[in-house]
């Protein structure tokens, strides 16, 4: 009896140790080799950041990240499945895996690659200063002091506004900041110079730029920690697109020019 029960328990054993195995071996496929098993691939995305990502008259979504997903999947060989986020919870959202990756204009910093991973930068920009035209700000360095500053939560504008002195206003989205900014209930906002201006031409608002650019951005795909294949064949598939010339079509499309470099 104590024979054939060992003999069981040893059976036992081996089952739930090949089981977990199997499971080991499902757990560690990096998640480059997920999507392309499923043939899907699952991008967390804010939806409200014209001409980058937004919801047109028709409820449908694009801009120039939109494209370039599209792209991407299109080169990778899947498909794509959009998951409009909240930019405060967008990277929430992919630490809790939601979606493998963010294509959402999203700016690499020091303190958000304490948390995840980016590609090499897919495009360069730069953070702008937004008044009405008659404002009496005239020298962004000097006259912001005690000035309400429209920001979008989570960006990194915010710190702009306070090291600049004045006082950060958040939104959910520029759309909703250069609303009030328009109807004066701020001084004036801070986002993307393109986008800034995108929202002035489409709603016929009296604002302007003030001064240069406050400073350069780089935005990268965000990724979580640790997928370096994944990275690796996204870097691959912007540099083949901005060789063969389809990166310069889509960035025409939308801004005039390249904005890559």
């Amino acid at each position: 009896m104590k024979k054939g029960f060992l003999f069981i328990m040893i059976l036992i054993f081996m089952n739930v140790t090949a089981a977990c195995d199997f499971n080991k071996d499902n757990d560690e496929r990096n998640v480059l080799e997920q999507i392309k098993e499923k043939e899907e691939i699952n991008v967390g995305i804010e939806g409200a950041y014209p001409p980058f990502n937004f919801y047109n008259s028709s409820n449908e979504l694009e801009g120039f990240d939109v494209d370039i997903t599209n792209e991407i999947a299109k080169r990778m060989g899947v498909k794509v499945n959009f998951v409009a986020t909240p930019w405060d919870s967008i990277i929430g959202g992919l630490l809790s895996n939601k979606y493998e990756i963010i294509i959402s204009s999203m700016a690499i910093t020091e303190e958000r690659k304490q948390k995840v991973d980016f590609t090499e930068p897919y495009y360069r920009t730069g953070a702008q200063l937004f008044a009405p035209s008659n404002t009496d700000i005239k020298d962004v360095n000097t006259d912001l002091k005690g000035k309400k500053i429209g920001v979008v939560t989570g960006t990194t504008f915010t710190k702009e506004v306070e090291r600049l002195g004045g006082e950060p206003v958040l939104y959910k989205s520029d759309l909703l900041s250069f609303l009030d900014l328009s109807n004066g209930r701020i001084d004036g906002a801070i986002t993307d110079k393109a986008v800034g201006g995108n929202i002035i031409v489409e709603n016929d608002y009296d604002l302007s730029p003030v001064g240069n650019i406050l400073y350069d951005e780089v935005a990268g795909i965000t990724v979580n920690k640790g997928e370096k294949e994944l990275v690796k064949e996204i870097d691959q598939h912007i540099k083949d697109m901005v060789k063969d010339g389809t990166y310069k079509d889509i960035s025409e499309k939308w801004f005039g020019t390249s904005i890559y470099e």
